[in-house]
C-alpha cells in the first residue's frame, strides 16, 4: 500500500509540475521554510545535548541533522531539475 501511495504521489507531482506554474515556487519556498525550521530545531537539540542531555536529546540531535541534510539535498535536486528544464526549453 505504501508503494502504491508513493507511485501515486510521484505521478501527481509530475502532473502538478506540468500543469500548475506556481508549483515549483511553492515547493521552493516550502523547502526553504522547512530547512529554516530544521536549523532552529537542530540548534535547540544542540543546546539540550550540550546541557548534559540524555540519550533522547542525542537521538533528537542526530535525527534533526539527518533531516536537515535530506532537506538540503531535496532543495538541490529541485533547483537542478528547474535548471535542466529551463535549459531544455532553450
Amino acid at each position: 500500500m505504501l508503494n502504491r501511495l508513493a507511485r501515486e504521489a510521484h505521478s501527481l507531482d509530475d502532473w502538478l509540475r506540468d500543469h500548475v506554474p506556481l508549483y515549483g515556487v511553492i515547493l521552493t519556498w516550502g523547502l526553504v521554510v522547512a530547512i529554516l525550521g530544521s536549523l532552529r530545531s537542530l540548534g535547540r537539540a544542540l543546546g539540550d545535548a550540550s546541557d548534559g542531555g540524555g540519550l533522547g536529546d542525542t537521538v533528537t540531535l542526530v535525527f534533526q541533522a539527518a533531516l536537515l541534510v535530506s532537506q538540503l539535498a531535496q532543495w538541490h535536486e529541485h533547483r537542478e531539475d528547474r535548471r535542466r528544464r529551463r535549459e531544455a526549453r532553450g
